[in-house]
This record gives structure tokens, sequence and C-alpha cells, in this order.
């Protein structure tokens, strides 16, 4: 009888085992489906972080451009003294054949204001990294610029060859000191973070100068 029943009970034991323990299909199966959800729900994860980095850029875009007036008013700057500097330069040998000068005397004229462009830099470049007024540097950068437009606008009222040269030499000096900062003066205005676009609108606003320029001093 004992015998008869464990030989009974053998066989219901492993069908009961056979039953509890998934088959490999089933295990195939379930692990498929694991590895797709996975996989989706990366995909959807992905996706999320994408569209919340355009979204974050976009944002950046509006709030850097549209908010920080002073580098707004900085790119209009930068364009104005482009401007000027195209007037000066494209027309100020004819201006000295105007008043009577020759050839080599009006060509002089932009031989000065190359020499003292460079001196203006040299002598800007010390004043502007003094500590007293690297904290004021966006000011004063704004007053040179700014002073450099009216002087050169004041070269076509001259009516001497002699006070032409002089006032080339003070426009040449006032114009190496506005270039001579006007990178440092952008790292000044904006973000770290929005240096690039930062630049590229300061060099957008000197390509539109070189296009006015020529028209306006003309």
């Amino acid at each position: 009888m004992t015998a008869a029943a464990a030989e009974n009970d053998e066989p219901e034991m492993q069908t009961t085992e056979d039953a509890s323990t998934p088959s490999n299909s089933q295990i195939n199966h379930d692990t498929t489906a694991d590895c797709t959800h996975i996989r989706n729900t990366s995909d959807i994860e992905s996706n999320g972080c994408n569209a919340d980095g355009g979204g974050k850029c976009l944002r950046e875009l509006r709030s850097s451009m549209c908010t920080i007036i002073p580098f707004i008013v900085y790119c209009m700057l930068v364009a104005g003294v482009q401007g000027c500097i195209q007037s000066v330069l494209i027309f100020l040998p004819a201006r000295g054949r105007e008043l009577g000068a020759g050839p080599n005397a009006a060509a002089l004229l932009l031989t000065l204001f190359g020499a003292f462009d460079m001196c203006g830099r040299f002598l800007f470049g010390f004043v502007f990294d003094i500590r007293a007024v690297r904290r004021r540097r966006s000011y004063l950068f704004t007053a040179v610029a700014a002073s450099f437009g009216a002087v050169a606008a004041l070269l076509a009222a001259v009516d001497d060859y002699v006070l032409l040269a002089i006032c080339t030499c003070v426009v040449a000096v006032l114009e190496g000191g506005a270039h001579s900062q006007r990178a440092t003066s952008v790292t000044e205005l904006v973000k770290p973070s929005w240096m690039s676009l930062a630049v590229g609108l300061v060099i957008f606003g000197q390509g539109f100068g070189n296009f006015y320029g020529p028209i306006v001093g003309g």
C-alpha cells in the first residue's frame, strides 16, 4: 500500500512542478515584452528630453536677447562706430584733395589714421585694465565710442588740411580705444552661456556698419 501510494503521488508531484515551472517559450515571450517596454520607455524619455532642450534654448534666446537692453544698445553702438570708420577711411583722402592737398598728402591722412589707431589701442588697453576703471569699463567704452562718432562727424566741417590731419589723429585714437574693448564689453553684458550668440550679433552689427557707412558718408 505504501509503495503503491508513493508511486501514485510521484506523477502528481511531477505534474504540479511542471505546471508551476514556466516553459522556455513563455520565458522568451516575457523577456521580449520587458525589453520592448524598456525600449519604448527610453524612447519616450529621450524624446521628452529633446523637446525640453529645444524649448529651453528658445526660452533662453528670447530672454537673453529681448530683456538685456544694454546689450541691444551695445550692438547698435558697434554698428554706428563701424559705419563711422568706413565713412572716414573711404572718403578721407578725397576730402584732403578737396582742400587742395596733393595725392601724397591725401594718402598721408590714411597713414596717420593707421598709426594713431594703433597707439589708441595700446593706450586704452592699459587704461581700461586699471582696477578703478575696470568696474565701470562698459560706461567708459560707451563714452569713448560716442566721442569717436562725434569727432568723426566733425571732419566734414574742417576747411583746412592741417586741421583735418589733427582731427584725423584724434579720431584714430578714439577709434582704436573703442575697438580695443569691443570683445571685453560683451563678456560683461551677457552670461557666459550666451557668449556665442552675443558675439555673432555683435559681428552682425559690425557688418551692418560696413554696409551703410559708405552710403551715408557719400
